[in-house]
């Protein structure tokens, strides 16, 4: 955006333009700046309010948010898309969803993987599970249309799949030894070795509907080929993990065991390759940024021990046509890595300390420019906004004589704000960009203490997380449903006057100095826990309440055990709570206008289970 300067009316120029001319020019500025310049007059002020499209592009711009280019309908003016706007915005403010429904899909033991994009439910399972290498069919089911198509078959079994059902796109991975040695023996001296041939994998890329290979893809087989073996992914967890982001394909390798993995990037439909970070002795993952830049979160080894945590920004370059090899064969190490353009650095660990590779992980959802919200237009999100990094700490075996816990496990909450403001601070430079903890992470950050063996969720939802947790009524069927926002616009806009359509939350001094202490020590994501509904009768006590409360920056959660030094974070957030609202499902995830249950815990039956809520708008 540009930055505007606004001359006083008594300079002339500026005061003498057109409204209409001004709205133009407004529409170059970020909506911080519109609001600034509003506030230095009545007349720009009066500009600003009565303009439904500096409205829209404000209401737009502070949900992380952007129209879809093509997807209006012919009725969609300026007004109405900011009225469906908003009240999408003040349905998460307030959690009023509509009657949840029930969605069955397969058998539970079936299920064998399975995702959530653009209100689908996609399972991948076994049509032979007695002879089965791994899910050979896809079963896709929407969560708003209750017409269920056929399961597709596709034409191998896989280890990994992602989906793109707007590009009718299924991608697939699978560790393929005996074909990747025959695909390699024409250039590879070493194929009669028996254990080459677990360096190798094949991608395949398919259509979602009829399972065959995908029109769009100029190779629709892959073979590639790391430095380290693949671990049988029957053995070990997330040896592959892959995203799509229109024509981009992502693919991390990794072998938890070896502490290696590979980061590769590709244009899918002309099979050119485009990045490659190449980790042969530390671990990392991915996630989108925006439409050009990949978030690599990496421990990379300065010694015998996992020590040095960062999270880089890489810029995913252009493709060129001498980088599509004629067979879609693939050799990592004939590539070079990539430099990152900015490098945000972490808190350096205790020594004794180190990072868990079977525990540690980068994630946003949804993909940047894939769809969160339609009515009148589709709405979708051109960058991240809040990352969430897991990280799990252990102190070395010599260590532990007097710890009763040797672990720490960690959620870490990060505001892509600063990080796209670092972009275009350090555009242009030569040498990347290194950013010291201290400068960046503290405003920017808010880390969580996690008790649990599993965590409640791996995934934001643009800017939110979802939490269930039992009230204090122990006999009762139905649990408290908690959605926090950690995007700092959000926070300012709607914090102070927490909600329309209930009294504030307000805490006595004592849960005030409990709800502080709470946060400080890291336990921040139980201060649903403290909070009490206004209320004194029977009716009441029985009946959903909205409990609203927004933790400030002046609130700091400080981190004391695993660093060499108490790390502290300071970003603030905002969580709403309906008690006694939902009952009790295995995970809960969001996904556009809706919270999913996964597998309710009432339903004993054999088969897979959904509960909908969809938000009321």
């Amino acid at each position: 955006m540009a930055e505007l300067a606004v001359p006083s009316d008594s300079s002339g120029y500026f005061s003498t333009l057109p409204n209409e001319l001004i709205i133009r020019v407004l529409h170059f500025c970020s909506y911080t700046e519109i609001l600034r310049f509003a506030a230095t007059g009545k007349r720009y002020c009066k500009i600003v309010a009565n303009s439904v499209s500096l409205q829209l592009h404000n209401e737009l711009e502070a949900n992380g948010l952007e129209i879809i280019k093509g997807s209006q309908k012919e009725n969609a003016t300026y007004s109405l898309l900011l009225d469906e706007l908003v009240r999408y915005r003040d349905a998460w403010l307030n959690l009023t969803f509509e009657e949840p429904i029930e969605r069955t899909s397969i058998k539970r033991n079936q299920t064998l993987q399975w995702e959530l994009h653009e209100g689908s439910y996609v399972v991948a399972f076994s049509a032979t599970p007695s002879a089965s290498l791994g899910p050979d069919t896809l079963w896709v089911m929407s969560l708003d249309h209750l017409d269920v198509p056929s399961p597709v078959a596709l034409q191998t079994y896989f280890h990994e799949f992602v989906t793109n059902l707007e590009q009718d796109l299924a991608v697939l991975a699978r560790v393929d030894p005996d074909e990747s040695v025959l695909f390699f023996h024409s250039f590879t001296p070493h194929t009669n070795n028996p254990n080459t041939s677990h360096s190798c994998f094949e991608i395949r890329f398919c259509s979602a509907t009829t399972g065959l290979g995908h029109p769009l893809a100029h190779n629709h087989i892959w073979i590639i080929r790391v430095d380290f073996s693949i671990p049988d992914p029957e053995e070990e967890s997330d040896v592959f993990t892959l995203d799509i982001m229109d024509n981009i394909l992502v693919a991390r390798i990794s072998n938890l065991t070896s502490e290696k993995c590979e980061i590769l990037v590709w244009d899918w439909k002309s099979g050119a390759f485009l990045l490659r970070i190449g980790s042969t002795s530390s671990i990392a993952d991915f996630s989108f940024f925006d439409k050009t830049h990949l978030a690599v979160f990496a421990v990379d080894k300065t010694g015998p021990n996992l020590h040095s945590i960062i999270l880089s920004l890489y810029y995913m370059t252009p493709c060129t046509r001498d980088e599509v090899p004629p067979d879609s064969c693939f050799c990592s190490s004939k590539y070079a890595c990539a430099r990152p353009i900015m490098t945000l650095q972490f808190p350096e660990l205790e020594h004794f300390y180190r990072v868990e590779p079977s525990d540690f992980s980068l994630k946003s959802d949804p993909t940047p420019g894939r769809v969160v919200y339609t009515k009148s237009a589709g709405f979708a999100r051109p960058t991240a906004l809040t990352f969430i990094a897991t990280l799990s700490l252990f102190k070395m075996s010599d260590t532990r004589m007097f710890d009763v816990d040797p672990h720490v496990k960690l959620q870490i909450f990060i505001d892509s704000g600063p990080l796209l403001r670092y972009l275009f601070e350090f555009a242009g430079e030569e040498d990347d960009a290194v950013i010291p903890w201290e400068t960046w992470g503290i405003h920017a950050t808010r880390w969580f203490l996690c008790d649990r063996e599993a965590y409640d969720s791996l995934w934001t939802h643009g800017s939110r997380f979802v939490r269930v947790r039992s009230g204090e009524d122990s006999a009762s069927m139905l649990h408290n449903l908690s959605v926090f926002d950690f995007h700092p616009p959000t926070v300012r806009r709607h914090g102070p006057c927490e909600s329309e359509h209930s009294p504030a939350t307000d805490l006595t001094a004592k849960n005030e100095e409990t709800l502080r202490n709470l946060v400080l020590k890291g336990s921040g994501l139980d201060v649903a826990h403290i909070l009490r509904p206004e209320s004194n009768t029977t009716a009441d006590a029985n009946t959903p309440q909205l409990l609203i409360k927004t933790i400030y920056s002046s609130m700091p959660t400080v981190i004391m055990k695993g660093f060499s030094s108490p790390v502290e974070s300071r970003l603030p957030y905002r969580v709403v709570t309906r008690t006694k609202f939902v009952t009790g499902c295995e995970e809960w995830v969001i996904d556009g206008n809706h919270v999913i249950g996964m597998s309710p815990l009432h339903r004993s039956d054999i088969l897979d289970r959904l509960l909908v809520y969809k938000l009321q708008t």
